[in-house]
């Protein structure tokens, strides 16, 4: 099994059960306790779990990632300007885009014309509000690990479909934005994914509701800002974050 296989295990058996052992671990993913205790360590680096004595223990506080239904309700009014801005501005009938599963990227599903735009994402939510909604788009759903955090699919499986595929543009989010890194977020399983949508993409779009400026930074930077073309969030940004994206070419759209 892959590591990022064992990590999804790992992370969903501490959700039904809070504390796992590495003799349970060990069993369940079929390897040494050693492989266990380097998993561990790297999940405790990412601040997803608490290691003790014996196994580990759920990060219930500062640092786990919210679930999509909680963050899709953090700032709905925002996400609702941004997402038709971004629509306004970068989709046309023809194209194919890359939606990855963050909330306000899965918004722009509101918006888009009801035919003629082919998606690719590897979010279960954003295919189910495609097909509630705007039933008459062609979707490509990628297969891979789910997170049952997020219901996104991550590993080696979706990296691999991501490379044969093409898009127009890609719409991405993130958890902040840092004025000296760019934009972070807490799962570097998911950041892969994310980058590789901007990587078969012609134009690489940041979605961001502006409280995301003064959300401290998180595990991982998600993007380097020369590899975004634009950003469409709700109200400026601050000077410093501004400065950046300016220096590497990003326009900045105002919902």
């Amino acid at each position: 099994m892959l590591a990022s296989a064992r990590h999804q295990r790992i992370l969903a058996l501490l959700r039904d059960n809070e504390v796992v052992t590495i003799a349970q671990l060990r069993d369940e993913l079929d390897v040494t306790p050693m492989t266990v205790w380097r998993d561990l360590c790297a999940l405790e680096e990412l601040g997803l779990l608490r290691r003790v004595r014996g196994g580990a223990k759920e990060l219930r506080e500062g640092g786990s990632e919210p679930d999509f239904e909680a963050k899709d309700a953090q700032s709905a009014e925002a996400k609702q300007r941004i997402a038709a801005q971004a629509v306004k501005e970068f989709v046309r009938k023809g194209d194919i885009i890359a939606l990855e599963g963050g909330t306000t990227v899965a918004a722009l599903v509101d918006y888009l014309p009801r035919t003629k735009v082919t998606i690719v994402t590897n979010s279960l939510p954003v295919a189910q509000r495609v097909r509630a909604l705007r039933p008459g788009l062609a979707v490509r759903v990628i297969g891979g690990w789910l997170s049952p955090v997020s219901g996104n699919t991550t590993g080696a499986d979706a990296l691999r479909v991501i490379k044969t595929l093409r898009a127009s543009v890609c719409f991405l989010g993130a958890t902040a934005f840092d004025a000296e890194a760019g934009p972070t977020d807490p799962n570097p399983m998911e950041i892969e994914v994310k980058r590789a949508l901007a990587a078969i993409s012609e134009k690489v779009v940041l979605l961001l509701d502006s409280k995301k400026f003064a959300t401290s930074r998180s595990v991982a930077v998600t993007i380097h800002p020369r590899r975004l073309h634009a950003l469409v969030t709700d109200a400026p940004p601050p000077a410093e974050i501004a400065r950046l994206l300016e220096s590497n070419g990003v326009r900045i759209f105002r919902a």
